[in-house]
């Protein structure tokens, strides 16, 4: 019948949320590592191009900045699949239950 229809169109339109909400979040990060890297970093508009100094100091900054965030998503990641072996008891857990 139509079931598995329907659950394909609901399986599209959840991976394209997710997608988008993928994009949100890596844009909403980028935004904040610039904004951030940029106060640090650059203290005056003197010129058009940045100095040595400045340039250094933005590498670093993202460097960093990425570093930290794919740590915490690698931690976010591992907690996510924890909570989700908890709602699935039983599963990959043998002899639980007396």
């Amino acid at each position: 019948g139509n079931s598995v229809c329907d659950t394909l169109s609901v399986s599209v339109t959840t991976m394209q949320q997710a997608q988008q909400n993928e994009l949100e979040a890596i844009t909403d990060m980028f935004n904040k590592m610039t904004e951030q890297c940029f106060r640090k970093c650059v203290a005056m508009y003197k010129e058009p191009d940045l100095s040595v100094g400045e340039a250094t100091c933005v590498d670093r900054c993202v460097h960093k900045y990425m570093t930290v965030h794919g740590k915490v998503q690698e931690i976010l990641g591992q907690q996510a699949l924890q909570a989700q072996q908890q709602q699935m008891p039983g599963m990959g857990m043998p002899g639980r239950g007396g």
